[in-house]
């Protein structure tokens, strides 16, 4: 029944199907809506990252095999392989690019669907106002707007989910995952780097804590002119050329003047600087209060994981479009520990942390309403799936 809805209102469908994902149909519901949000894409924002996909896929050599795409990426001419496999596998079903972006949904969607469900395995209450909060910024950091990108949006999911399923759930094999990630988006080097650090050394949680909340507060005063020795060091020892130049290019002071002509990078640099004054105010809450307040040990592994997110990816969040990615990463692990947190002090401050976010993340909610539209328009709103597919 859930899927006939689906048809005729696959919006409404999703959303609903978001609150009750331990059903397999809601499960189905939600990687179709993904599916259906890369098919509706409409190529025609020359600013979004789907406008470059849709002409590279045109134009792709169709008969490039596996074979070569490998030896490219052996030879230092690409950065990674997923998206010259995908448009291979794509272009030989169909020179559509809408078949394409579709494949990428059901992919991304699949992996996000899994962290959906991990993130509410852990309600053990009936839905209160912060926990649909919570579910409502979980769908957000899915990256649907960002879609387009291809590769960080196939990544992402695939990374959080392996990261939560080896760190803090300890399922070892999941390393598998981590490691697959690079080979989709070659940025996630440096995030596994980091997994492994974590997973495999013991930090302190106060000397994270104290890390995390200078690093939150430090990073209002960063820009890329303060990574640029870090950048040559990590050049040198990069192998892969195609890497190696797209490092140089993040750091480059040219590439951060034009990022800085741009009125999404400046919103989104004050959204990031907003996001690291709440979550240091959070973060002092929850140390001051560490006596009172109830955590258990599952808790504290989330924390923990949780502030060396926190720490590594506001250190790196004025560095290009580097330090964005692995803000996603921090504010779903920020979102599991808030759940968790809250369901075992329902009467504290947590609670009224929690549902000021729509206000504090204000310009995150508007910029992501905004991108979607830029992307699929408003026909996915309210039209049944027979008129989104002509």
């Amino acid at each position: 029944m859930r899927l006939v809805f689906f048809i005729l209102s696959p919006l409404l469908t999703f959303l609903y199907s978001c609150f009750d994902l331990q059903k397999r149909s809601s499960q189905i519901v939600f990687v179709l809506f993904f599916a259906l949000f890369g098919y509706c894409h409409t190529f025609e924002d020359t600013r979004a990252d789907s406008y470059r996909k849709y002409w590279s896929f045109t134009q792709y050599d169709a008969n490039k095999g596996v074979g070569e795409i490998i030896e490219d990426f052996k030879a230092g001419e690409i950065k990674d392989i997923y998206e010259n496999l995908l448009f291979t596998v794509a272009r030989r079903v169909s020179d559509d690019p809408h078949i394409m972006m579709l494949a990428v949904g059901l992919f991304g969607g699949f992996f996000y669907m899994l962290v959906m469900k991990r993130f509410l395995r852990d309600r053990r209450m009936r839905y209160t106002l912060p926990i649909v909060i919570l579910l409502l910024f979980m769908i957000m950091e899915s990256n649907i707007p960002l879609m387009g990108g291809i590769r960080n949006f196939s990544a992402f999911p695939l990374f959080v989910y392996s990261l939560i399923r080896l760190v803090i759930d300890n399922r070892k094999w999941w390393i598998v995952g981590l490691l697959l990630t690079p080979l989709i988006h070659f940025g996630y080097i440096f995030a596994v780097a980091m997994a492994l650090v974590i997973w495999l050394i013991r930090i302190p949680n106060a000397l994270l804590h104290y890390l995390a909340v200078a690093v939150c507060v430090v990073s209002i005063f960063l820009d890329t002119s303060s990574y640029l020795g870090a950048v040559d060091i990590v050049m040198g020892t990069v192998e892969n050329e195609a890497i190696a130049d797209r490092i140089g290019n993040y750091g480059d002071e040219d590439t951060d003047i034009e990022f800085n002509k741009s009125l999404t990078t400046q919103l989104t640099r004050l959204n990031n600087q907003i996001s690291a004054i709440f979550i240091a105010l959070f973060l002092i809450y929850i140390r001051r209060n560490r006596h009172t307040l109830n955590q258990t040990e599952y808790e504290l592994r989330i924390y923990k994981l949780m502030l060396f997110f926190v720490t590594c990816s506001f250190l790196f969040i004025s560095f290009s479009v580097v330090g964005q990615r692995l803000v996603y990463v921090a504010m779903v692990l920020l979102y599991l520990y808030m759940l968790n947190i809250y369901q075992l002090n329902r009467d504290s401050a947590i609670k009224s942390f929690i549902c000021i976010m729509p206000f504090v993340y204000i310009l995150h909610i508007t910029w992501f309403i905004y991108n979607c539209y830029c992307n699929v328009g408003t026909d996915i709103l309210y039209q049944p799936i027979p008129f989104l597919l002509l």
